[in-house]
């Protein structure tokens, strides 16, 4: 039964009339791993875009808001020791309430929280900071766990420690994944192997490119060789055995679950979380609309005030204002 390579642009696959199961599974791989690519490299630059629009338009608002907030927390902590005027079900809406602008507070803020929003917030919370923040970090260290070691961070502040820590250890899933992918394509790749002097040659060339690609860390180049070398061993159908098609099968599988991990963890990287606020998927970011955007947050930006000017006035006006917005926000 004949069968012929099926070749586009950047993708490879095999035509025949009746495919055995591991050829199926090639054609099916193959195509995941050409779709996750584009869709890296299309997020990617998407966020950047984004971002670089964040950072122009958007900061200087937001950096107002955190002001407010941070006034808005102080003043309705002052009302969770009040005897008398709420509820225990309305503190703690309250509690729930102050704890939610902290955590939009901190989101933004450049440096470590500190000094009364800090005591604020351990008071009020059932996880202290410093705890959220190495629960999350003690995840992605054993995420990002590999035989390499790990620099130790060189920042001062505990904020700039802990950011430079996530960095370092989302980046370290990344690198995981590359020397994942290098060590596959080297036994591929490896001119000993081969008897034909034609062969031989083009391995140590693929060998070369291969080394270039992983100093850069260049997880696109180093996919795009292994769909190279795939279409010259193969370029002569019937040596493509179902053996032969299992292993490549087994390191492609693994391949679509390490882009799909980037692809998932690309939006959690510090030089994009903040994006979270205004998009629940990294997929969403694109649809962003900055207009509406800057409109919700002029809205903000007044209501706080008004709500801070409320809060201020006498204990009895103050509790009809906060029971008000109370209301609102549950």
């Amino acid at each position: 039964m004949s069968q012929e390579l099926d070749k586009r642009p950047g993708e490879l696959s095999i035509k025949k009339s009746s495919l055995s199961k591991e050829q199926k599974t090639f054609n099916k791989l193959i195509q995941q791993i050409a779709t996750l690519r584009q869709e890296l490299a299309e997020l990617t630059a998407v966020l950047d875009k984004q971002r670089q629009h964040y950072i122009k338009f958007i900061y200087p608002f937001i950096q107002q808001l955190t002001d407010l907030r941070g006034q808005l927390a102080v003043l309705m902590n002052g009302f969770m020791t009040i005897s008398k005027g709420l509820s225990d079900h309305e503190k703690e809406d309250l509690r729930l309430l102050i704890l939610q602008l902290l955590n939009d507070i901190f989101r933004y803020q450049q440096t470590d929280p500190e000094g009364e929003l800090l005591d604020i917030f351990n008071a009020l919370s059932e996880t202290s900071y410093h705890d959220i923040n190495e629960a999350y970090l003690t995840k992605l260290r054993a995420a990002a766990a590999s035989d390499e070691t790990l620099p130790a961070p060189v920042s001062t502040t505990k904020r700039e420690r802990y950011k430079e820590e996530k960095e370092r250890l989302l980046d370290a899933l990344r690198r995981k994944n590359i020397q994942q992918l290098y060590r596959q394509l080297a036994k591929f790749f490896h001119p000993d192997l081969e008897q034909d002097p034609t062969k031989i040659q083009l391995k140590e060339e693929l060998m070369k490119q291969l080394v270039i690609a992983k100093e850069q860390e260049d997880l696109l180049s180093m996919l795009q060789l292994e769909i190279q070398w795939i279409e010259q061993e193969d370029r002569h159908p019937e040596s493509l055995t179902n053996d032969k098609l299992h292993l490549y099968n087994t390191t492609l599988k693994e391949q679509v679950k390490d882009l799909q991990e980037q692809i998932n963890s690309l939006f959690n990287h510090p030089k994009y979380e903040f994006l979270q606020g205004f998009a629940k998927t990294p997929q969403s970011a694109r649809f962003i609309d900055w207009k509406s955007e800057k409109n919700n947050l002029d809205h903000l930006l007044y209501g706080f005030r008004d709500i801070i000017s409320g809060l201020s006035q006498d204990t009895k006006s103050a509790l009809k204002v906060l029971k008000s917005v109370l209301k609102h926000n549950t």
